[in-house]
């Protein structure tokens, strides 16, 4: 059997051969293929990450919507974290 490597030099060949048309609809499912895989992988490592927190604070509840802005900010430092959540406590309890 081809390793993988050869299959896809394989399919390049073959690919080299094909209309433009083609090509490009070869092109979108390539993609909409790709968003569909990094969407569930990121999905299961929300649900995983997720699950982890809940299990180590079983107390603590946490709306789902933060838990998928894990990640996708900068990092910034401790301090400014806890000034920012002292911030936010801080309107809530004042609302």
């Amino acid at each position: 059997m081809a390793t993988p490597t050869e299959q896809i030099d394989e399919l390049c060949n073959r690919m080299r051969e094909v209309d433009l048309p083609t090509l490009l609809a070869v092109d979108r499912e390539l993609h909409r293929l790709l968003a569909l895989k990094i969407d569930t992988q990121q999905q299961t490592a929300r649900s995983t990450a997720e699950e982890e927190f809940r299990q180590q604070y079983p107390h603590l509840t946490v709306d789902p919507e933060l838990f998928a802005l894990v990640g996708i900010h900068p990092a910034s430092p401790v301090e400014e974290d806890k000034s920012l959540i002292r911030a936010q406590i801080f309107r809530r309890l004042s609302e």
